[in-house]
């Protein structure tokens, strides 16, 4: 039985070059890796998500200099702390395989993406203090995984609080993780306030899977889908 795989669709960039060599290198599997590398999605996050992600890389940094000064001179050492800490966030709290849905080599079985969302779905479910998430894009248009290049677009809010937001921000990291050691390009953000979504057309649907305080129901209801 034959295979058949898509190909890879072109990455929009917010700067279209006139040169055609230019343009033909920013869809290049390593130029689009190495701007996602650079920019880890910060320009799509709230700034709940953006100061923990910038502490957290912080953090890691300290750590990795730590060892690092006793063995390099103090510049050489500091550069290669952030470097290593941007890496880690690049890997472990990316999207490294949403990118790599842009490269020829990458495909993923939709079972797989669909045992995922439904894992997924279950631990929001399983978490009270979450009061909000969605899916948007081609899973919230289908209701289902469809190509072997689809990824998955899910949103979650915050809820109000100090706490919530560390709960949250963990969440977001221990998903993110699982989907880089799965090979599941999920495409992850949280908001502020599930008025955020109105960034997104207002055609775009949304899959509800969690929507305990019906905000979304009253903000979208021409849009919301909910969970099969």
């Amino acid at each position: 039985m034959t295979t058949f795989f898509s190909e890879p669709k072109r990455k929009r960039f917010p700067i279209e070059p006139r040169s055609p060599r230019l343009a033909a290198l920013m869809q290049s599997c390593v130029f689009i890796l190495a701007a996602n590398w650079c920019l880890q999605g910060m320009r799509g996050m709230d700034m709940k998500e953006l100061g923990f992600r910038l502490g957290l890389e912080l953090l890691l940094a300290g750590a990795i200099l730590l060892p690092l000064v006793r063995v390099l001179p103090p510049e050489p050492a500091v550069a290669a702390a952030f470097l290593l800490a941007h890496t880690a966030s690049f890997t472990l709290n990316g999207q490294v395989w949403v990118c790599a849905r842009y490269c020829r080599c990458y495909h993923r079985d939709a079972v797989a993406l669909d045992g995922f969302v439904a894992a997924t779905i279950q631990e929001l479910r399983s978490r009270p203090w979450l009061r909000e998430a969605a899916c948007i894009g081609s899973l919230a248009r289908a209701g289902a995984i469809r190509g072997d290049r689809a990824d998955i677009d899910l949103r979650l809010v915050f809820p109000p609080g100090a706490t919530a937001w560390l709960r949250t921000n963990l969440l977001l990291l221990r998903l993110r993780s699982r989907a880089f050691l799965a090979r599941i390009p999920l495409d992850l953000y949280a908001y502020a306030a599930p008025e955020r979504l109105r960034r997104f057309a207002a055609s775009e649907p949304l899959l509800v899977l969690l929507d305990r305080d019906h905000r979304l129901a009253r903000l979208y209801p021409r849009r919301v889908r909910a969970w099969r």
